[in-house]
């Protein structure tokens, strides 16, 4: 499973997005964000997504198909071989599966890919992260794995009502069978939890929320990423302003939380 680039979009801040054509044309898309420690690439598992999360632009175009192990994958290894040819870019250090899909819901390609990236590359388990909206099953799964994969939560919202408004999965997997799910993912060792948590303005940035949010955090010791809401079409939701979010960010600090500001990239 080879990958060819459709198109390669590079922004002022060295971020570069590459839209991957596979073979029956579908597209999915990678992006390189290098910082000065580190080149983190973030990787699609899926043609679209099925789990229809109201604030994320993937989830309005459906979902098509499963991407394959080879294509996970190749992924790593084209924009590896672009990293390594430009300057300033280098070897790849951290691998995120936060592009296109749900990674828990295609298993069955995720898990060899896994193995691929950390055995086959040599790119340590630790340095790997799952992103998933709260797939219980594959986290248990994940859990069972003996190499310290991390694992970062789209929570979102610290209560099951608001969060059910967001994240539809919430209906199948409420928020007490999900933290039961991260208290064994939490128990089995070694293995860091992140919240990502996306702050809309009016929608879920209510400073009454952050104290809920950081009583789940604490209990697992989860690293809590606040993101500032990316506007995407069809909705007219805006970004917190950035003082609401200093505001919230400074309730879970003083709650023992560990926490930091997501910078918009690309």
């Amino acid at each position: 499973d080879e990958a060819e680039a459709a198109t390669i979009s590079r922004s002022s801040d060295g971020t570069v997005k590459h839209l991957w054509r596979l073979e029956d044309g579908e597209l999915v898309e990678s992006v390189l964000i290098p910082t000065s420690q580190r080149l983190t690439l973030c990787i699609s598992s899926q043609a679209g997504c099925a789990m229809g999360c109201t604030f994320c632009s993937t989830g309005y175009g459906g979902f098509r198909r499963n991407l394959t192990a080879g294509e996970i994958s190749a992924q790593y290894r084209a924009s590896q071989r672009w990293a390594q040819d430009r300057e300033g870019y280098g070897r790849i250090s951290n691998v995120v599966f936060m592009g296109m899909g749900e990674p828990l819901a295609n298993r069955k390609a995720l898990f060899p890919a896994l193995t691929l990236l950390n055995q086959g590359y040599g790119l340590g388990a630790r340095r790997i992260t799952v992103s998933t909206v709260g797939l219980v099953p594959g986290i248990l799964a994940l859990a069972e794995r003996p190499e310290q994969f991390r694992l970062a939560i789209s929570l979102h919202a610290p209560e099951s009502e608001l969060r059910k408004a967001l994240v539809p999965l919430e209906e199948r997997y409420p928020l007490p069978i999900l933290m039961e799910a991260l208290k064994a993912f939490d128990d089995a060792g070694g293995k860091r939890i992140t919240f990502e948590y996306t702050l809309i303005d009016g929608i879920n940035d209510d400073l009454a929320l952050a104290p809920p949010l950081a009583d789940l955090a604490v209990s697992i010791q989860a690293f809590v990423n606040l993101i500032p809401f990316n506007p995407i079409p069809d909705r007219n939701w805006k970004p917190s302003p950035p003082e609401r979010i200093q505001a919230f960010g400074r309730i879970l600090e003083a709650r023992g939380v560990s926490m930091a500001v997501r910078e918009s990239r690309g």
